[in-house]
């Protein structure tokens, strides 16, 4: 088992960062950084700065809130925040301790 961080950025669809959509910059940020393990997820419901985004049939926002998640060691995570910082602007981001375990065909786990 290795100490990690689990950091987490608050966006929306609409969100854009250097000029470009804001998940497609953070996955580039992250690549570039050396982070492995980023996911993007939409969520169907938000409460925020902005009020409820919502995938409500009356609604119909086009504009869901987006998580990027990324897990790493720690050192990784920290410096790759380091070289985004200036790219984030309002993001909204959180950070916190996690376990890093691997499972697969090594792992002695048969």
């Amino acid at each position: 088992m290795t100490e990690g961080l689990c950091l987490r950025i608050y966006l929306t669809e609409s969100s854009r960062i250097d000029g470009k959509p804001a998940t497609e910059a953070i996955l580039q940020l992250c690549k570039n950084s050396g982070l492995r393990g980023v996911s993007v997820l939409r969520g169907i419901e938000g409460l925020g700065e902005h009020g409820v985004r919502s995938t409500s049939f009356l609604d119909l926002s086009a504009d869901l809130p987006i998580l990027v998640e990324a897990i790493d060691a720690t050192d990784r995570i920290n410096l790759a925040l380091e070289q985004m910082k200036s790219h984030l602007g309002q993001c909204m981001v959180a950070t916190w301790p996690v376990a890093l375990m691997r499972y697969g065909e090594n792992d002695g786990n048969d």
